[in-house]
């Protein structure tokens, strides 16, 4: 796999009268466009306070270790002692973020996939799911499997932290 931090880009960024190019690695370039866009457009950093995207750099980062993908989907390194609610959360993140970098074609996750990845019985899993549906954490698909909200992936990485401070998760 490659090491974005290590690879060159360059951006080109034209508006109006304002031209701005931004050279180096990609955290580099990002942090450079943010703050460009930002200065032309006040309003943004405003937004920007307020909105909360997942940072797919800063997942990977946080889930190395605990998760690996591969083309059938994530697995855990290790049987860490988490909850099945836990391992459920961490495996649908580990979904959602195979499917934003091209290893996963889908997100989304069935509940005799969830069996597998955690190793929780099916039932188990069964009975999860409703509950992690009511907090907003995980919806069901139109196929009927599970995905994570944007809220579960905002909770699942400070799960993750949380984990790691007390020990029960590597950090990697």
């Amino acid at each position: 796999m490659r090491n974005a931090e290590d690879e060159k880009l360059k951006v080109q960024l034209e508006f109006d009268n304002a031209k701005a190019i931004f050279e180096g690695n990609v955290n580099e370039v990002y942090g450079a466009l943010t703050k460009f866009l930002t200065n032309f457009f006040p309003n943004l950093e405003l937004i920007q306070r307020i909105t909360f995207t997942p940072d797919i750099v800063g997942l990977i980062d946080e889930l190395a270790g605990i998760i690996e993908l591969t083309p059938e989907g994530p697995i855990f390194t290790s049987d860490f002692q988490l909850s099945a609610r836990e391992k459920i959360c961490i495996a649908l993140l580990g979904a959602y973020v195979g499917q934003k970098l091209g290893i996963l074609n889908k997100s989304s996750l069935s509940t005799s996939e969830l069996s597998r990845i955690t190793k929780k019985a099916r039932k188990t899993i069964s009975n999860e799911i409703p509950k992690l549906i009511a907090g907003g954490i995980v919806e069901r698909t139109l196929e009927g499997e599970c995905q994570i909200t944007t809220l579960g992936i905002r909770e699942t990485e400070n799960l993750v932290r949380e984990e790691k401070n007390a020990g029960n998760l590597p950090k990697q």
